[in-house]
């Protein structure tokens, strides 16, 4: 009983009240021996890993984690403090120790996991806490985890040192929490803009982006990398989700022959909701759209999960008509050779390939993605393209689209209206004069 009392029952670890105990006697301590840290690790996208792959494989990987946390830190009290949550207290000599120790973790951490003949990669972010006079051990764990909060604010799969200046940050991603839900029930602050892609052949405009923009009232333009990630956290991604396909859809409704479709980013989250397709296949009637002008990028962990909850929406969707893209193709763990495996449409090859294209070796990958895609039969697009030499490669490589502020920034509603109008009306007297050579095209 006194086992059960003191440590996770799942990994064995410490629980929550060992660690609390711990802490207290050794901030009692603390000004005759070495300083005292406290490390909040939080696994990245553990959610995500159990609902792809289910329960089983997410207690066998909180286990392995554990393992490998004990391994970098045998001196240290690893802990477990529910889900996916672990806390590591060890006695320091000064920051940089501290700051060596977070930086092991994270590079052990993001190693791929192999659970029951999957490779599963997460990641870890981490708050850091200095134990200074007169702190208590409530006190500490919460400055450990508002630089936590700081930690995935910055990107995850990082580390972060309490400041003063974290609170105010906290209290910042509070309102935007708030407010962002406030956004989507009044349909107020947020607007959908849509970057057009360009055929790398002929120069046609062959489809748009929709991506959502966010002006706060307050604190103005909030990047997506900070408010998506919000939304994932509190339950509203579902509904920002369906606010983005809403918008797309109703533009095209507006300009119903211009023969362009639009894209629009999905998450995990989403695609394994109960009756996502079902909802998606709702707007489209609503607004008329057929589904093959609708075009749904996902991440690769998600077109690479044949039997997860997801794959069930995915072909739902594809039955329909409706098309997908791995969007940031080469940024997730996908080798190459699953790239075969692939049941999409489209690879939009990610910006870090591009920007690499002229130095870094990033030419022959390119070149070998763009081929093995040719030889699967999908389309290609890259993604952020800025100068005329990488749209004359990548058009040389035999990549089909391009996408980028070389070509068009993303524009605003009406531009946009504006843009597809012209389209119209010019594949419309194409179809008049049987020429169809006369269509929007690319600067």
């Amino acid at each position: 009983l006194r086992q059960l009392a003191m440590h996770d029952p799942l990994t064995g670890l410490a629980n929550r009240t060992t660690f609390h105990r711990t802490l207290v006697q050794h901030l009692e301590r603390a000004g005759t021996e070495n300083g005292v840290a406290v490390m909040f690790v939080d696994l990245d996208h553990f959610k995500e890993v159990n609902d792809t792959f289910g329960h089983p494989v997410g207690d066998a990987l909180i286990k392995e984690v554990a393992n490998r946390l004990l391994e970098i830190a045998p001196s240290a009290l690893v802990s477990r403090l529910g889900g996916d949550e672990f806390t590591i207290l060890q006695e320091v000599e000064d920051l940089v120790e501290v700051e060596l120790l977070a930086g092991r973790i994270i590079e052990k951490l993001r190693l791929p996991f192999q659970i029951e003949g999957n490779l599963i990669t997460v990641g870890a972010s981490i708050g850091i806490s200095l134990a200074v006079p007169g702190l208590e051990a409530t006190e500490m764990t919460k400055r450990a985890d508002i630089a936590l909060y700081h930690a995935k604010a910055a990107g995850r799969n990082t580390f972060a040192v309490f400041g003063s200046h974290m609170e105010e940050v906290l209290r910042r991603r509070r309102v935007l929490e708030t407010d962002l839900e406030s956004a989507l029930e009044t349909r107020t602050q947020l607007a959908v803009h849509f970057q057009p892609v360009y055929s790398a052949k002929d120069g046609r405009m062959s489809s748009i982006e929709a991506l959502c923009r966010w002006r706060h009232p307050t604190f103005g333009t909030i990047s997506p990398d900070v408010f998506v990630p919000i939304a994932e956290e509190c339950g509203l991604i579902q509904a920002l989700g369906l606010y983005v396909m809403e918008e797309a859809c109703s533009l095209l409704a507006d300009v119903p022959d211009c023969g362009v479709g639009v894209s629009v980013n999905a998450s995990a989250i989403e695609l394994m909701s109960p009756g996502y397709s079902l909802r998606v296949l709702s707007i489209l009637s609503k607004f008329g759209i057929h589904p093959s002008r609708l075009e749904i990028e996902i991440t690769e962990r998600m077109a690479t999960d044949a039997d997860g909850k997801a794959a069930a929406a995915i072909k739902a969707l594809r039955d329909a008509g409706v098309r997908f893209a791995v969007d940031d193709f080469g940024k997730g763990t996908s080798s190459f050779g699953q790239l075969l495996n692939l049941d999409v449409d489209r690879i939009k090859i990610d910006k870090m390939f591009v920007d690499q294209l002229h130095h870094g070796g990033g030419l022959p990958l390119v070149e070998a993605i763009v081929q093995m895609a040719r030889h699967k039969g999908l389309q290609t697009t890259a993604e952020g393209v800025e100068t005329a030499d990488q749209r004359e490669t990548l058009t040389s490589l035999g990549c089909d689209s391009l996408q980028g502020f070389q070509l068009s920034k993303p524009l605003n509603r009406h531009d946009t209206m504006h843009l597809l109008s012209q389209h119209e009306s010019r594949m419309n007297s194409a179809r008049f004069s049987g020429d169809r050579s006369d269509q929007v095209t690319r600067p």
